[in-house]
């Protein structure tokens, strides 16, 4: 549990202004804005730098040094600060489904916010344009976040699956999870999947993210790209780690130590 001067701080770091009493309202705007202050990056994989999942080591990273995470990193933050609040908060875990006719191994962790009778999901996680704000868990029920549609489906196999509609575009699956409720230590082995093993991208290039009110800007490999309205408005290749290191302070707002290399 974080206490009353770590939480302040938190709300600092993602310019939350609201209430902390236990309400949709509250819970939507913090989800909000933790994407648009908190970056998601892997920067830390990329420098052989140990990850941990334990509560005042993320606080630390993220909140303290005013770093990013990844979606083990940045949902385990998350979660400590709604239980902190007094949330009801259950994890799952989740499967990506945007590689079509292959099944994805179980990487991704999943919030879960049981408030007024209604379950709501939580994920401040994700890289690409995702939910920007907690959507109800609730089967078939049209749902909008302002930039995209959304809304969830049951399968056999995947259990829940989160559907998005982009403007002009068809629906597409994302992601998909069942009800196996998960303690933190059920995160230790996929992040360390993530962090080590050699098929895993997560420690081979950049994977940058962060939001803005009408757009996501990444940084993937040597690429900078904005994507906006449905598609990429601007990419340009990043040529040198000069170049790397300002994006990622103007842009993302992480000021990378100094040993550090942002390519590999």
């Amino acid at each position: 549990m974080y206490n009353e001067e770590q939480i302040k701080a938190y709300f600092d770091r993602i310019n939350y202004y609201g209430g902390t009493e236990q309400s949709v309202d509250n819970l939507r705007e913090m989800h909000r804005l933790h994407l648009l202050y908190i970056p998601y990056e892997n920067l830390d994989l990329l420098n052989n730098i140990p990850l941990s999942l334990a509560p005042k080591d993320l606080y630390t990273k993220i909140i303290t040094n005013r770093r990013g995470g990844y979606c083990f990193e940045l949902q385990g933050l998350f979660l400590y600060l709604l239980k902190s609040l007094g949330y009801f908060v259950v994890q799952y875990s989740g499967r990506f489904m945007d590689e079509p006719e292959h099944i994805q191994m179980r990487r991704h962790r999943i919030l879960v916010v049981s408030l007024n009778d209604k379950r709501y999901v939580c994920d401040v996680g994700v890289r690409s344009e995702s939910p920007r704000v907690p959507l109800e868990l609730v089967e078939g029920q049209l749902q909008s976040d302002s930039i995209s549609e959304y809304r969830y489906e049951k399968d056999p196999f995947y259990g829940w699956v989160l559907m998005q509609r982009e403007r002009n575009k068809n629906w597409k699956p994302l992601l998909g999870f069942t009800e196996e409720p998960q303690i933190d230590d059920d995160f230790i082995m996929p992040s360390f999947y993530c962090e080590k093993h050699s098929n895993s991208t997560f420690n081979k290039f950049m994977k940058i993210s962060i939001f803005t009110g009408d757009s996501n800007k990444t940084i993937v490999g040597d690429v900078f790209s904005v994507y906006s309205g449905a598609k990429v408005t601007e990419r340009h290749k990043i040529t040198s780690k000069e170049e790397a290191v300002k994006l990622l302070r103007t842009v993302f707002g992480i000021d990378v130590p100094g040993h550090y290399n942002p390519f590999i």
